[in-house]
């Protein structure tokens, strides 16, 4: 009886396999040239194919449309792409990811339709924009379009954006703004204020940096560059750079991702401070303006010379006394931890120094008094100077 059993189930297995077979089969009878698919790569180890799985049928796409310009793979076993049916050859689907043959102008408008990013063959600059070849299909995009990329990189995909009979109107912005859309709904599910990201810097203004997070940007603001005080964000980052940073703001409504790098940073105020209130210290002057002048005291120190202090006469531009990279004497006015801010003074210094001259003044008289006839030298040289004025009227 138990044999029976076993070889009714292997019955059963095998009608249910033929049944699941004509199933596909049927499947693939009822395909439409043009028509779009997510397929699962299978096997990449052949020369001309990549083979790819729609439900359990096997297809074929040329692996030259699945390679970068210098013929790198761009995709992985086990990855799903967005490919079109074009037709059933010796039993075998062929796909593309590419207008081809017939079927172009149909993968053209489903490409459209299906916000489908396509790569091209070919670019040529032309009056208004570029010519953008994909595939068999030769199309348009305006200059406005191109985007900030490089004008004729061929592994950077357009979005096919109108498909009429004879215009085909493609967009590496729209392309562009389809990725940041992806990226910004995967960040909003994980991205929080606190988390440290890295990323490259693409753009710098006078007021920050902005970084590419992967689609999205960020921007770190001149203050959180460093700290020390930073005149231009050029001079801490250079574009291309890769930066980490600590997430400080997030403003999902207008796209506003706001970075720190000195969050990362060892803070110098943390700690005991090299200085205290009243120290002279050398240091040398980072920048001038109007109403003072910013001094690095090296160590990751700034302070600012109030004009008040900097024996600037009232009136006067500061920029006729001190200069970039001067060096100069300043004391420690005032240092507030909590705002992180330092006080300087020239003035003070000046004042110091003719203190410290009378002291040593009067120091050295304390040590040349005689103690012989109780006449200090200052006495001897009085006298010695009455002496000659007698001398001379005698």
């Amino acid at each position: 009886m138990k044999s029976k059993q076993i070889g009714k189930n292997k019955q059963d297995q095998s009608s249910e396999f033929s049944r699941m077979l004509e199933q596909n089969l049927q499947g693939i009878s009822e395909l439409q040239a043009g028509s779009v698919h997510s397929l699962r790569v299978s096997d990449i180890k052949d020369r001309n194919f990549i083979f790819v799985k729609l439900n359990e049928a096997q297809g074929l796409i040329a692996r030259s449309e699945l390679s970068d310009s210098d013929g790198q793979l761009f995709v992985n076993v086990g990855e799903r792409i967005d490919a079109f049916f074009l037709r059933t050859e010796n039993g075998e689907m062929l796909f593309t990811t590419q207008p081809t043959g017939q079927s172009a102008h149909q993968i053209l408008k489903t490409a459209m339709e299906h916000t489908i990013p396509m790569r091209p063959t070919a670019i040529r600059p032309v009056k208004g924009g570029y010519e953008v070849q994909l595939g068999d299909a030769q199309t348009f995009c305006p200059a406005s379009h191109m985007g900030t990329e490089s004008e004729t990189d061929l592994n950077l995909p357009f979005l096919v954006i109108e498909a009429q009979d004879k215009r085909v109107i493609v967009s590496r912005r729209a392309w562009r703004d389809q990725l940041r859309d992806q990226q910004k709904e995967l960040l909003q599910g994980k991205l929080s204020e606190g988390d440290t990201v890295q990323g490259k810097v693409v753009s710098i203004q006078n007021f920050g940096a902005f970084v590419d997070l992967g689609g999205i940007e960020g921007m770190i603001p001149v203050s959180e560059l460093s700290f020390q005080r930073v005149n231009h964000p050029a001079d801490e980052l250079a574009i291309g750079d890769e930066v980490r940073c600590k997430v400080i703001s997030i403003d999902w409504k207008e796209d506003r991702i706001g970075l720190s790098r000195k969050a990362l940073l060892a803070n110098p105020w943390q700690g005991q401070l090299p200085f205290q209130r009243g120290d002279i210290l050398e240091g040398s002057v980072e920048s001038i303006k109007n109403f003072g002048i910013f001094v690095d005291l090296h160590n990751g120190f700034t302070g600012l010379i109030p004009l008040a202090e900097s024996n600037v006469p009232r009136g006067q531009n500061p920029a006729s006394l001190y200069e970039k990279g001067q060096k100069v004497r300043v004391m420690i006015l005032q240092l507030d931890r909590e705002r992180e801010r330092i006080s300087l003074s020239v003035k003070q210094v000046k004042e110091a120094d003719t203190r410290q001259e009378y002291e040593n003044y009067m120091q050295k008289l304390d040590d040349d008094k005689s103690t012989s006839d109780g006449v200090s030298s200052f006495g001897k040289q009085l006298m010695a100077a009455m002496n000659n004025q007698k001398q001379k009227k005698g």
